[in-house]
């Protein structure tokens, strides 16, 4: 929580500063509030209290963290515990309120992207709304797909005219890793032990296989050359993308397969 939320909560918030003020008028209370860069969010010295009272300081904590100081006799320890609570309710108030947007995202998202995909049977076209779509993740960043080659088996970029990247072996680095295994957040590829070369070129990634029926037929992703802190929101958009994306390049290559070889003269 940052000091300004934590300076909000104790003296503007419309049930917070009002219990806080009757809580050191019954405790009569002299405290000083600070927040963790020692600036004064309160300072309530009309208390009585003994010369020779030892003076406390007890942190105002959030999931174990400091976000801020209560300093005086006795009853701070109350006061900081009380303030506690409140800025962990006010914190989990916000997270509910983030999942809550993110969901609604997804879900636009799945909408959006049924419409577009479902419009055509070519795969680079395919590529290009999925990739659209991964470059819209709330963290940023660049998005990319690779589809397992007929030939060789290899990774290849689509559409195939939006990046130079050459084909990548599918069991060597990180996206390798991914297209084996699951869904997965790294956000510093140099520190990775199984980032090739090329991938460390960037800095961070986030990615997930495309599997249909239990085959897997490529990766997408989003990629940054930038320092991205990629959350776990991002994830399951890209998990979204990668359910509804999978099933439509493997029509489309179904599609493509059949359709008559463009060398091939008809009467």
């Amino acid at each position: 929580m940052e000091s300004a939320e934590v300076r909000r909560l104790i003296v503007r918030h419309r049930h917070v500063a009002p219990m806080l003020s009757v809580l050191l008028a019954v405790t009569n209370a002299r405290v000083t509030i600070t927040d963790l860069d020692g600036d004064v969010i309160l300072d309530r010295q009309a208390g009585a209290a003994p010369s020779d009272t030892a003076v406390e300081r007890h942190p105002i904590l959030v999931d174990g963290a400091p976000v801020g100081w209560v300093e005086g006799p006795r009853p701070a320890g109350a006061v900081a515990a009380v303030l506690s609570y409140a800025c962990a309710r006010e914190a989990d108030k916000r997270a509910l309120a983030r999942e809550a947007l993110d969901r609604y995202r997804e879900l636009n998202l799945i909408y959006d992207l049924a419409d577009q995909i479902g419009s055509t049977l070519e795969t680079d076209a395919v590529a290009r709304v999925a990739v659209a779509e991964a470059s819209r993740l709330p963290s940023g960043g660049r998005g990319f797909v690779r589809l397992r080659g007929t030939t060789g088996g290899r990774l290849e970029t689509r559409p195939t005219e939006d990046d130079p990247d050459p084909a990548i072996d599918p069991d060597a680095g990180i996206l390798g890793a991914i297209f084996g295994g699951d869904a997965e957040i790294v956000n510093d590829i140099a520190a990775d032990p199984r980032a090739t070369a090329a991938e460390r070129a960037y800095t961070s990634l986030v990615a997930a296989p495309l599997r249909v029926r239990g085959d897997r037929i490529g990766v997408i992703g989003t990629i940054s050359h930038e320092p991205l802190e990629y959350h776990a929101s991002d994830l399951r958009l890209l998990d979204a993308i990668a359910s509804l994306a999978a099933p439509t390049f493997d029509q489309a290559a179904v599609h493509e397969a059949a359709m008559p070889s463009p060398s091939v003269v008809t009467d």
